[in-house]
């Protein structure tokens, strides 16, 4: 496919973040940063009266009683068996999530999401991978490059699935293989492999990030076991522990259904608050990390903050996946889409392969009438109309610029970067709020694709999935910068 074009060239951003310098991810700048959060936070002394009034039947666990991974509690039938994340998690003050407003502590992924394999092949994870990084630092090796020999696992109550061992196995058919074996998604192994390390997006990973690439075995406060030690190795495991964690009873003080009480972080002493849980993908979750991001986390959106009983593993998993993916079908409620129009959509191959969106009905007439240059392409997905250069309450502004040097259109939901295009790039004219479009990835919603082109230096989006897997997968031209908004369905 050969079209689009536009906005200002931008390199990708880097920092450094708890001791260590990861790429930024390539949404940057697509998202705009959201305070916001859906549930309140509550304080820890009023967590366990709250819980009691709210359940009936057997009481959840209290907080006290809860086994601890610095008290070995979490080792099951097995021994040292545990995974909890250490302090590897990637991170960037640059990066904005569109997604945490719809933010639900209670219901962070639906068990189908989890436990579906199937959901991308080998070929589908290495162009994901390729599209992440693509260019790695000299003397590294990034995880699209990545491969090793792998060892045979057999089948267990877990693992329904055998994995067959290779001489040499790419970081992509790894994962792809694993979550046929053991049944977890592959979108949640990559979420999982990023939140952990950074791997995903990093372009200068050291070795031990792959020795210890899904925190497997890994506590807050002991070194990490050797025996789970290797890129297989650990994504294999922390497959195989997550389907533990719904079938062993041993893991029973998140029970489904019931209130109880999540710490906010390792130190003990930021207390904990309530959390009622969904569904045994999101108790799996706080098996695997026992700790709920607080308000100051949230706030954040991927930054970190500077409130000490933050913590970030779990906002992290339902940021890059909500980012990434689209809705984990957890979080929120489903989107109300009444009162949206359709985004009609154009192409001009004299303006070098430009698309120009609308949602104003009577601007695409015209176009189609009385303007040549443009060949109308349908409508592409839909969007709630600006009023009066505002958005109803519960959505986010699409700011739309004009550039007469690229002869095209950009549009982002970021406000930070519309501030900085309009303060500090005289190729673009501001042309106001174009429509508005979902604060988060939401069930209800569909996520919009970001492309850019240096060739034909534009920009592309879609909500058109195929679209966006045949760009990613066959054209070179483009490169894909991740989800730029979420529109209704």
């Amino acid at each position: 496919m050969s079209h689009p074009r536009s906005a200002s060239r931008r390199t990708p951003l880097r920092r450094a973040a708890l001791g260590i310098v990861v790429s930024a991810i390539l949404a940057i700048g697509l998202m705009p940063a959201t305070a916001a959060v859906a549930a309140p936070v509550t304080q820890p002394e009023a967590a366990a009266a709250q819980a009691a009034a709210a359940e009936s039947g057997p009481a959840a666990t209290a907080a006290a009683d809860i086994p601890t991974p610095e008290d070995g509690d979490y080792i099951g039938s097995n021994t040292e068996d545990e995974a909890d994340p250490g302090e590897y998690a990637a991170q960037d003050d640059g990066a904005h999530s569109v997604s945490l407003s719809g933010f639900d502590a209670g219901n962070l992924i639906s068990d189908a999401a989890m436990y579906t394999s199937g959901t991308m092949t080998a070929a589908q994870i290495q162009s994901f991978l390729n599209g992440k990084v693509p260019n790695c630092d000299r003397g590294y090796t990034c995880l699209k490059d990545f491969a090793q020999q792998t060892a045979t696992k057999k089948a267990d109550a877990y693992c329904a699935g055998t994995y067959q061992g290779a001489s040499r196995e790419s970081a992509a058919t790894i994962i792809a293989k694993v979550s046929r074996a053991c049944g977890v998604s592959e979108k949640v192994l990559l979420v999982m492999l990023q939140k952990e390390q950074g791997l995903v997006t990093h372009d200068w990973p050291s070795d031990w990030r792959y020795d210890i690439a899904m925190g497997y075995a890994c506590p807050d406060d002991a070194a990490c076991d050797e025996r789970y030690f290797g890129f297989q190795n650990q994504v294999y495991m922390a497959a195989h522990q997550l389907q533990r964690y719904s079938k062993d009873s041993y893991f029973n003080w998140y029970p489904v259904g019931k209130t109880s009480q999540v710490r906010w972080h390792p130190d003990a002493s930021c207390g904990s608050g309530p959390v009622r849980i969904a569904n045994k993908a999101t108790a799996a979750l706080y098996y695997y990390t026992p700790y709920q991001p607080n308000q100051a986390s949230l706030a954040a959106g991927y930054a970190a903050s500077n409130d000490r009983c933050a913590s970030y593993g779990n906002r992290n998993f339902y940021n890059y996946y909500t980012d990434w993916f689209g809705p984990s079908s957890g979080g929120g409620p489903k989107v109300d889409s009444s009162g949206t129009v359709a985004v009609h959509r154009f192409w001009s191959s004299k303006f070098d392969n430009a698309h120009f969106y609308t949602a104003n009905g009577a601007e695409a007439d015209k176009l189609r009438r009385s303007d040549p240059n443009w060949t109308y392409e349908g409508t592409d997905f839909r969007v709630w109309p600006a009023s009066n250069g505002g958005c109803r309450a519960g959505t986010v502004a699409v700011h739309r610029f004009w550039s007469s040097k690229f002869a095209s259109h950009f549009y982002t939901t970021n406000a930070a970067e519309a501030a900085k295009v309009r303060s500090g790039d005289k190729n673009w004219a501001y042309e106001g709020v174009g429509f508005c479009t979902a604060a988060s990835g939401q069930a209800g919603t569909v996520p919009v694709h970001r492309f850019w082109s240096a060739k034909f230096e534009k920009h592309f989006y879609t909500a058109n999935a195929a679209e966006a897997r045949e760009l990613r997968e066959n054209d070179p031209n483009w490169t894909y910068e991740g989800v730029a908004m979420y529109a209704p369905a």
